[in-house]
């Protein structure tokens, strides 16, 4: 699903772009960068930042996750830290709510993947959000773990789908020149 980037600039349609700075405490306006306080997608860790505008920089496919998670009520924050089963990113599977916003997070090691394999890494995990936000349905953790039990069961006991596996790998061939 596509949306015109004219409807993500008109505060007045979308109605909470007050939650956004707010909630993840980013600081004042001067103090971010104008591509940053235009996206729902935050992060605290310098690394996080980079790789994320790398990846916009060169990655038209990344641009347009990023526009697609954009135009959801949803705030995604990207914080560093150890995911269960060894991986080197993941998405919580927890949705808070403030206000009218939908909250989630992806953990990211930066030692487990560095350099274009963070790039990878926080694209695939980006996907796998905008799938839970795509799905106005899903407002709490119970239902987000249903919607993963239902697109993308392993039978191991964790989640995957098609398209955040794709969307790493365009993304990591984008920025990159690799897959």
């Amino acid at each position: 699903m596509r949306v015109s980037l004219t409807v993500l600039r008109r505060p007045a349609a979308i109605g909470f772009p007050s939650c956004a700075l707010t909630l993840w405490g980013i600081g004042s306006p001067s103090e971010a960068s104008a591509e940053e306080t235009s996206s729902w997608v935050r992060s605290e860790s310098p690394i996080v930042r980079s790789a994320i505008a790398l990846a916009r920089e060169r990655s038209a496919t990344f641009r347009q996750l990023m526009e697609s998670i954009d135009a959801t009520d949803g705030l995604i924050y990207i914080v560093e830290g150890q995911c269960p089963r060894g991986v080197g990113a993941c998405l919580h599977l927890s949705v808070g709510i403030a206000g009218p916003c939908r909250l989630l997070r992806i953990i990211v090691n930066p030692r487990w993947s560095p350099g274009c394999g963070m790039v990878q890494s926080i694209a695939h995990e980006l996907q796998h959000a905008w799938e839970a936000l795509a799905d106005r349905n899903v407002r709490t953790s119970t239902g987000l773990y249903r919607l993963f039990e239902r697109i993308g069961p392993t039978g191991s006991g964790t989640f995957e789908t098609r398209d955040a596996l794709k969307m790493g790998a365009i993304v990591a061939r984008e920025t990159c020149g690799k897959s």
